[in-house]
């Protein structure tokens, strides 16, 4: 596939995960093997979907204030009890070597 091609679709496909990750969650699932498909180590796929989601987040969080669609204060005492097993996902996922991340990945 030429390189050209690759990157118009990551593009596409980042636009319908996007969307998807905005409305429900899950965009991730085909971001991530895409990613890894075009030859990219599953680790570095991860952390590089990440920053994807962060820019998906502020986005959406921009749009949802502009359309005053928004509960930020339930969303905060929610996040309160979501937050710290977010951060141990995280740091267990940072830790786990690429073979267990395609193991994982394979579930």
């Amino acid at each position: 596939m030429g390189e050209n091609l690759q990157l118009l679709s990551l593009f596409l496909i980042g636009i319908i995960a996007g969307f998807t990750n905005v409305m429900a969650g899950g965009g991730s699932t085909l971001t991530l093997p895409a990613l890894i498909l075009l030859g990219m180590d599953s680790a570095l796929a991860n952390g590089t979907n990440r920053i994807a989601i962060v820019v998906q987040n502020a986005f959406a969080l921009w749009s949802f204030r502009q359309q005053d669609v928004h509960q930020f204060r339930r969303s905060l005492e929610l996040a309160l009890f979501t937050l710290p097993g977010a951060i141990l996902g995280a740091l267990l996922a940072v830790k786990i070597s690429d073979i267990w991340f395609q193991q994982v990945w394979r579930i």
